[in-house]
């Protein structure tokens, strides 16, 4: 009898390992395949990490400027010959300027003479590193006036006057700065060159002209004269 609970203990426990093997080798990972499990999600009601985004760590594009296409300005100077100067000017693309300008000397007396004049001009302007320097043109026209109280023989005192209108191109260089929100300063130099003059007088043909005159005639119309605009300034938007 013995053997007969000896055999049947002996099945009970390979009954039993048999049961329990399954389990147990099921609990436990293979060490050569990683065991896959699923992300943890986060508790409900906190806050998702923030997704990368390029777009937002990217610098953003600077906007491009009206004014860096099409500039349009008023500016106003304290030169010489002609101490004052306005002129209007269109700036395209920040490479080439145009514009008109006027620009006249009250009236003064040089050596007895009373001169006034003033003159019209077109201007082009080329910036040839799209920053302040640029190199110019101006040409146009310019007139100028002279009165001055003269003696003749077997007259007595007389006054004569004298015009001259004088057509000139003016090259030049110089520098026009512009900052936000549109203020600009400029500085140049150049030299007025007379092309052509002509000139008209009030004593009759044939009369000697004071040499006073013919002196401030010559010096500020007919002459070429150096051009410098000490100081520059309006606004250009």
């Amino acid at each position: 009898m013995k053997w007969m609970r000896r055999i049947a203990s002996g099945c009970a426990a390979a009954l039993a390992f048999g049961v329990a093997s399954p389990a147990a080798f099921a609990a436990e990972p293979d060490d050569g395949a990683p065991s896959a499990q699923a992300p943890e999600s986060p508790p409900f009601g906190a806050p998702r990490a923030p997704e990368s985004d390029t777009a937002a760590t990217e610098k953003p594009r600077e906007r491009t400027r009206r004014v860096d296409h099409v500039a349009f300005g008023v500016l106003g100077s304290v030169a010489f010959p002609r101490p004052i100067e306005l002129e209007g000017l269109v700036r395209i693309e920040r490479f080439v300027g145009v514009g008109f300008e006027y620009s006249m000397m009250p009236g003064i007396t040089v050596s007895g003479v009373d001169a006034h004049f003033w003159a019209l001009a077109a201007d082009a302007r080329v910036f040839p590193f799209k920053n302040a320097f640029f190199v110019g043109l101006r040409a146009g026209r310019q007139h100028l006036g002279g009165d001055a109280n003269i003696v003749m023989p077997g007259v007595g005192q007389a006054n004569e006057s004298m015009s001259v209108d004088t057509t000139f191109v003016n090259p030049r260089l110089g520098f026009l700065w512009t900052w936000e929100p549109g203020i600009s300063l400029g500085i140049n130099i150049g030299v007025q060159i007379p092309v052509s003059t002509s000139e008209t007088s009030s004593l009759p043909p044939g009369t000697p002209v004071d040499p006073r005159i013919t002196r401030v005639a010559n010096t500020l119309g007919r002459y070429a004269l150096p051009t410098v605009d000490l100081l520059q300034i309006g606004v250009m938007l």
